[in-house]
C-alpha cells in the first residue's frame, strides 16, 4: 500500500467525520428561519395550470397574456394570490417540470416581459404571484446536463450526481444507463429524463468517491445557482416559489432530514434577508420537516406514505383500482372514518402553530383529480366539500376551475408526460368561461389543436353561467370567502379543534374560534340524515353559512349542542352566550 492511498483514504475520513460534525450541529440548530410575512395570513392563492387557463392568441394553448386578461375574474372571486405551476423553457416530457432554461419563460406561454407585465398588473389588483420552482432536476436536454455528459471535466461535471463508470453493480435504481461519453450512470429525479441536481450527500460513503459532501465544489455551485435562479425571477417582482418535491434535494438524509433542513436554512438565511416579504411554500407533505427548514407553508396533498396523505386521501379520495371512491369521507355512501385524519390533523395544527408557518391542504392540483371525481357529482355535493378547504386554520389554495366545481375527464388523452401512476392530464384540461366555442378558453378553429379536449357534457360548469346565479358553486364560494375575510375566527388567526364524535363520523364537527368568538361547522357528506352531539360552547346558536338553512338544525340543551343535518349539507353556525 503507498503513501498516496493512505493519504487518500484518510483525506476521504476526514470529509467523512467533518461532513457527520456538521449534520449534527445542524440537526441542533436547524429551526424555522423566519417570521412569515403578514400578508400571507390573509392570502387566498389561486392555483393555475398555465397551458390551460386563458389562451390570448388563439393557438389553443394557454399563455401569460391569457392569466393577466382574467386577473379581474381573479380578484372578483375574492383571491388574492396566484401560483404558477411551471412556466419556464421546457421540453415537455413532463407538463413542464423538465426544465431547459431556468432564466427564460416557455415560448408557448409569452417573454419574461410577459411576465413582468403580468407580475406587474397583478400587484396593481393587489394579487400576489408565485412561481414553480424546479429545484431538484432539470430536463435532459438543458445545457447544464449537456456539459456534464462530456467525458472532458469542465464547470458543469459536477452539477449532477454520476458514478465513475460502469464497472460496478448498478448502486441504486435512481441511477439511469445511457450512452454518454461520461461513462457513468446519473441519477434521476422522477423521470429518466430528469438528472437530479447535485446538492451533495448527507454523509458521502468513503467507498463510493463520487458521493460528494455538501460543501464540496459541486454542491456549493449548483446551491449558488439556485439562489441566482430565486433572485432572478425575485428581481422581477414575484412574490415567492412553490418548490417541486422541496425534500428530496440532499441524497442519502437521515431520518430527521437534516440534511435538507440545512440546505434550505442556509437559502433562506439569504432569501428573508434580500427578499423579507416574500414566501415559499414546499411540496413536502410532512410539516415537522418542511417547516423546520424555513418554509412558509407546506403542503398537504396527495403523499400516500406521507402524514399528508393520511389526512387528504381518507378524506378526499381514497381509491382503488377497481376504480372504488366510496370509502372516503366526502361521498354519499357515507362509509368514511375520521379517527386517523382528525387526530393527525390536529397534530398538523399543533406542528405549525408551535413552529411557525402553515400546512395548507390544497383542494387537488394538476397531478391529482378533481373533487368531483369520487362520485361528487352535483353542486352541493361540491360546496360541502368546498365549505372544509376554506375553513381550515390556513390560507386557502385552490386549483383553476374548484371555484366552479369542474369535473375531472376521464377521457383526456395522456399529454406531455402526465401519466405516471395515473393519467395526470384528466384534470388539466382548459378552465371553462362559457358556453361558446371551446368554452371561451380559445379562438382555435381546429378543436384538435387545442391543449386538451374541453368537457362535452351539454351542460358543462362555466363561469359565465354561474356568475349570476345566487345558487352557483361560483357564487357559494365568493360569499364563503367574504365571510372568512370578515370573520377572524374563521382565518388562520383562529384555533382549531375537533370536537365531534369520532365514533360516530356523519356529521364532523369542527370548532373555530378566536378570543370570545366561537363557530362550528358541521359537514354531512352522505345521503341520509344524521345528528350528532358536541359538549355545550354557549346559550345561543345561529346559522350563519351553509348550503341551505333548511337542512342544518342545532339543538341546545343543559349540556350539549345536537346538530340534526339532512342528506348532503353543511353549515357554519355561531355560538354565543
Amino acid at each position: 500500500m503507498t503513501n498516496q492511498t493512505i493519504n487518500l483514504k484518510t483525506m476521504k475520513n476526514l470529509k467523512l467525520i467533518v461532513a457527520t460534525a456538521l449534520a449534527a450541529f445542524f440537526a441542533l440548530n436547524c429551526a424555522s428561519a423566519k417570521d412569515h410575512p403578514k400578508w400571507l395570513d390573509d392570502a387566498f392563492i389561486y392555483h393555475i395550470y398555465p397551458s390551460s387557463y386563458m389562451d390570448s392568441d388563439g393557438n389553443g394553448i394557454g399563455d401569460l397574456n391569457g392569466i393577466r386578461s382574467k386577473l379581474d375574474y381573479i380578484k372578483s372571486t375574492g383571491f388574492n394570490c396566484i401560483w404558477l405551476s411551471p412556466c419556464f423553457a421546457s421540453d415537455w416530457k413532463d407538463g413542464g417540470y423538465d426544465i431547459t432554461d431556468f432564466y427564460k419563460i416557455d415560448p408557448r406561454f409569452g417573454t419574461n416581459a410577459d411576465l413582468e407585465k403580468l407580475v406587474a398588473e397583478a400587484h396593481a389588483k393587489g394579487i400576489k404571484v408565485l412561481l414553480d420552482l424546479v429545484a431538484g432536476h432539470t430536463s435532459i436536454k438543458h445545457p447544464w446536463f449537456r456539459q456534464s455528459c462530456k467525458a472532458e471535466r469542465n464547470e458543469y461535471s459536477d452539477y449532477f450526481i454520476w458514478t465513475d463508470g460502469k464497472d460496478m453493480k448498478k448502486p441504486h435504481k435512481k441511477f439511469v444507463n445511457n450512452d454518454f461519453p461520461r461513462g457513468g450512470y446519473y441519477m434521476k429525479n422522477f423521470y429518466d429524463i430528469q438528472p437530479a441536481l447535485n446538492y451533495g450527500y448527507y454523509k458521502p460513503d468513503p467507498n463510493r468517491p463520487w458521493e460528494q459532501g455538501y460543501d464540496d465544489a459541486g454542491p456549493t455551485a449548483v446551491r449558488n445557482e439556485l439562489k441566482n435562479i430565486i433572485a432572478f425571477w425575485c428581481d422581477k417582482g414575484v412574490d415567492g416559489f412553490r418548490v417541486d418535491m422541496a425534500g428530496s434535494l440532499v441524497k442519502g438524509d437521515n431520518e430527521a432530514k437534516d440534511g435538507i433542513c440545512r440546505l434550505w436554512n442556509d437559502i433562506f438565511s439569504w432569501y428573508n434577508a434580500k427578499y423579507p416579504e416574500n414566501i415559499m411554500m414546499a411540496e413536502w407533505g410532512i410539516p415537522e420537516e418542511a417547516l423546520r427548514a424555513g418554509f412558509d407553508i407546506d403542503l398537504l396533498i396527495h403523499g400516500e406514505k406521507k402524514i399528508c396523505g393520511k389526512i387528504y386521501r381518507p378524506l378526499v379520495c381514497e381509491t382503488n383500482d377497481k376504480m372504488v371512491y366510496n370509502t372516503c369521507y366526502f361521498n354519499k355512501a357515507g362509509k368514511g372514518d375520521l379517527h386517523q385524519p382528525m387526530k393527525l390533523y390536529g397534530q398538523v395544527v399543533e406542528t405549525f402553530k408551535r413552529l411557525g408557518g402553515y400546512a395548507s391542504m390544497p383542494t387537488c392540483s394538476h397531478d391529482i383529480w378533481r373533487l368531483n371525481r369520487m362520485n361528487r357529482n352535483t353542486p352541493e355535493e361540491h360546496k360541502v366539500v368546498m365549505t372544509m378547504f376554506l375553513t381550515l386554520p390556513t390560507p386557502p389554495v385552490v386549483y383553476y376551475g374548484e371555484e366552479i366545481g369542474m369535473r375531472n375527464l376521464e377521457y383526456a388523452p395522456v399529454k406531455e408526460g402526465s401519466l405516471s401512476s395515473r393519467n395526470r392530464s384528466t384534470c388539466r384540461t382548459p378552465m371553462q368561461w362559457d358556453t361558446t366555442k371551446n368554452a371561451g378558453f380559445s379562438t382555435v378553429e381546429n378543436i384538435a389543436k387545442l391543449y386538451l379536449p374541453i368537457d362535452n357534457a351539454p351542460e358543462y360548469p362555466n363561469v359565465a353561467t354561474q356568475i349570476d346565479d345566487s345558487e352557483s358553486v361560483l357564487n357559494y364560494v365568493k360569499g364563503l370567502i367574504v365571510l372568512r375575510k370578515a370573520t377572524p375566527a374563521l382565518g388562520t388567526a383562529g384555533d382549531w379543534e375537533y370536537v365531534g364524535d369520532l365514533d360516530n363520523p356523519y356529521p364532523m364537527i369542527y370548532k373555530r374560534s378566536l378570543g370570545d368568538e366561537k363557530y362550528v361547522v358541521v359537514f354531512n357528506p352522505s345521503d341520509r340524515k344524521v345528528s350528532g352531539d358536541i359538549a355545550k360552547l354557549g346559550k345561543k346558536t345561529t346559522w350563519v353559512y351553509g348550503n341551505d338553512a333548511k337542512l342544518a338544525k342545532c339543538k341546545t340543551s343543559a349540556d350539549k349542542h345536537t346538530f340534526t343535518m339532512q342528506p348532503v349539507s353543511v353549515a357554519i353556525f355561531k355560538i354565543s352566550e
